[in-house]
């Protein structure tokens, strides 16, 4: 029995290593859209057994599925990029909203009971508010990526209860911090790491609109965790939607740690944009509930913490170059 991750980008590389130290036999789909060739071939060489193709493509799903009997999938696949100029809306719809549906129906076919999906904690809008529960309702969106996650739960919640399915949508926070997948286009970069390639190349962190909305964050490799965690644990069935955050901060309070990190090791860090207000909005501060609350399930890695892992990862890659 092995497991299908589809996506070997920077979370699903982080999850690989995670099943692999357990023993399990693992099968990837990846199509290497923003992933580096190398990085792939590490997770290969480590016992990954990829699969290239596109989750929309109902031909390499099949390839995937028949590498091995699957049992559980984790859908890591997505163009998850928010930034306008990260892909064709129809690159991000044939893969945020096609592949889905195709990867459902090859597991019914092929009879794989368990998919743990990649979702978000935008779900919510950019501006949640109070104790930001899984019965929190949906907010609003300003972009195809985080739009499609509402979709894709729904389609779960169909599949759960229309064809036996055990759905776990995960709301990932912005997800920080090192994984074998790291990304350097800054247009497939969430804050926390692209402050910290900024910082490595003496570059200026630019903090926009003041950067105090305060948003929620995961280290990637709790992250990891948490995908097999909810995966293991039987009492989540049907569909079940789970908020994965680790931590509550602003964008600007993420620059002032990679600031402060660099400064550590001899860097003039410099930031750009931050509001004379202060780092965070604290009227605007909110808080999380999860049903991982239920399990003896822990964070473990902070922003703090992850800042001075990254920047180290790119001092050393940029003195490489």
């Amino acid at each position: 029995m092995a497991v299908l991750i589809t996506g070997l980008g920077y979370m699903g590389a982080a999850l690989a290593e995670g099943l692999l130290r357990q023993g399990e036999a693992v099968v990837a789909i990846e199509n290497r859209f923003s992933t580096d060739a190398r990085a792939l071939d590490r997770l290969a060489g480590a016992g990954v057994d990829l699969v290239g193709g596109d989750v929309a493509d109902e031909t390499a799903v099949e390839a995937a599925f028949a590498r091995a009997p699957i049992d559980t999938v984790y859908h890591f696949a997505a163009q998850a990029s928010a930034h306008p100029d990260a892909a064709p809306a129809a690159y991000t719809e044939r893969s945020n909203l096609q592949g889905p549906r195709v990867v459902l129906d090859a597991m019914r076919r092929h009879g794989a009971r368990t998919i743990v999906y990649a979702g978000s904690f935008k779900v919510y809008g950019e501006t949640p508010a109070g104790t930001v529960g899984e019965d929190h309702p949906y907010g609003r969106f300003r972009d195809l990526s985080h739009l499609s996650k509402v979709y894709v739960e729904k389609l779960l919640e169909l599949y759960a209860g229309e064809h036996g399915l055990r759905c776990l949508s995960l709301r990932f926070g912005i997800v920080h911090g090192l994984s074998p997948v790291m990304k350097t286009d800054g247009r497939f970069m969430t804050a926390p790491n692209k402050f910290c390639l900024q910082a490595a190349r003496g570059e200026a962190l630019s903090v926009f609109g003041g950067g105090r909305a305060p948003a929620g964050f995961v280290h990637v490799a709790d992250a990891a965790r948490a995908a097999l965690a909810t995966a293991g644990h039987q009492a989540f069935g049907g569909y079940t939607p789970l908020n994965v955050v680790g931590e509550v901060a602003s964008v600007a309070q993420v620059a002032g740690w990679v600031a402060a990190a660099g400064e550590a090791r001899g860097l003039p860090v410099r930031v750009a944009g931050l509001d004379p207000a202060g780092p965070v909005d604290e009227a605007a501060l909110f808080t999380v509930g999860s049903g991982l609350d239920a399990l003896p399930f822990r964070y473990e890695r902070t922003l703090r913490d992850s800042a001075g892992d990254v920047l180290d990862h790119f001092l050393a890659a940029e003195g490489a170059r």
